[in-house]
């Protein structure tokens, strides 16, 4: 099992970063690599909501099966995912308001299964890493627009 940790600062109301990470239907407009995003469950917010999402990272085609499974508002999200080959990555989202915006961080950890066998450790750490960097630099550009 592998992990990282990143974050950023983002200088906009909690509200307005929460909302766009909540409305998964968006993902394609701000995460990385991410063409197509569709809800499957019957749940429309929080806890136990499902989407499939089908992904291009590094020319590689990937589709996902991600369920929302811890739920505190303005606080906290976990995102469970199901990835091809045997694989998952659990990624814990905390927004912390201060006096000069919020910080939102991400703590991921995965276990490819084969893909990661047949890419490389090294190489997917590279991968996601880059990722979740400008992930977080497209949600923070998104929401600090007026």
């Amino acid at each position: 099992m592998k992990s990282l940790t990143q974050s950023i600062l983002i200088n906009a109301p909690l509200e307005k970063i929460w909302g766009l990470m909540a409305d998964t239907s968006r993902t394609p407009e701000w995460v990385d690599g991410v063409r197509e995003s569709e809800r499957t469950g019957e749940r429309r917010e929080g806890k136990g909501l499902r989407w499939r999402e089908s992904s291009i990272l590094k020319n590689q085609n990937i589709d996902m099966e991600h369920e929302f499974t811890e739920w505190d508002p303005m606080t906290c999200a976990r995102i469970k995912t199901s990835l091809p080959m045997n694989g998952w990555m659990d990624r814990v989202l905390k927004f912390t308001p201060g006096s000069d915006g919020v910080k939102v961080s991400i703590d991921a950890q995965w276990d490819l299964g084969i893909a990661g066998m047949l890419l490389g450790e090294q190489k997917v750490f590279e991968i996601l890493q880059t990722s979740f960097e400008q992930t977080l630099l497209n949600w923070k550009e998104m929401v600090e627009k007026p």
